[in-house]
């Protein structure tokens, strides 16, 4: 009987607490979420539009990127994080989806999938984030940070596995304003750049490599 009631008194003294944190937990406004959105590039007419099955792998980047959270890198050696927002997903997954969608948006493509799903394809694009981060410029004046996108790829025909070319997409683009919108403003600026670029070389050297011989 003592021992019943000594449990019994432990659940209620641990109750009120646990009701509490839980409280807690959900009493705080809800962060803001951000995201970014495909370019839509036109792609080259005639032979250079390369009707081939395409897979898109999910981007390796660095731990300080690999995060739902917004990178500020306020010098070469620190990086920080914006407190008003966050990513709706990580970045690497973020930029797959963006990357796909706009291969499949640009029309030059029998079929765009990303790399795990039941598709097969015929080349893959295999890519790093080099920096996907707002960085501080020399100044305390509007205009100082930038976002700077930089995705490094590799096109692998699947059949042979072999690289057949590979290429740096690097965009820089001013903040116009204050604001965690300004910055993301200028991130989607910076990607579409990036994705402009990739759709059209990926497009040229796809229908240039041809299947393995």
């Amino acid at each position: 009987m003592k021992k019943r009631l000594a449990r019994l008194s432990l659940v209620l003294l641990l109750s009120p607490l646990g009701a509490c944190a839980l409280a807690d937990v959900g009493s705080g406004p809800a962060p803001r979420l951000f995201t970014l959105t495909s370019a839509h590039p036109v792609p080259p007419a005639g032979d250079a539009a390369a009707k081939v099955d395409m897979q898109v792998a999910e981007f390796a980047a660095p731990a300080a990127i690999d995060t739902t959270r917004i990178v500020f890198q306020s010098s070469a050696n620190e990086i920080k994080y914006y407190a008003e927002g966050r990513w709706s997903d990580s970045a690497p997954n973020m930029i797959q989806m963006l990357v796909s969608r706009t291969l499949q948006d640009s029309g030059g493509f029998a079929s765009v999938s990303t790399r795990g799903s039941d598709l097969n394809g015929d080349f893959t694009l295999v890519g790093d984030i080099r920096q996907f981060a707002a960085e501080a410029g020399d100044g305390d004046k509007a205009g100082d940070t930038s976002a700077h996108v930089d995705l490094f790829l590799r096109l692998v025909r699947v059949q042979d596995h072999k690289i057949v070319a590979s290429k740096d997409f690097n965009s820089v683009v001013p903040v116009a304003g204050s604001g965690i919108a300004s910055v993301i403003a200028a991130y989607d600026a910076a990607l579409h750049a990036a994705l402009d670029g990739i759709a059209l070389w990926t497009l040229e050297e796809t229908a240039k490599a041809g299947p393995a011989s």
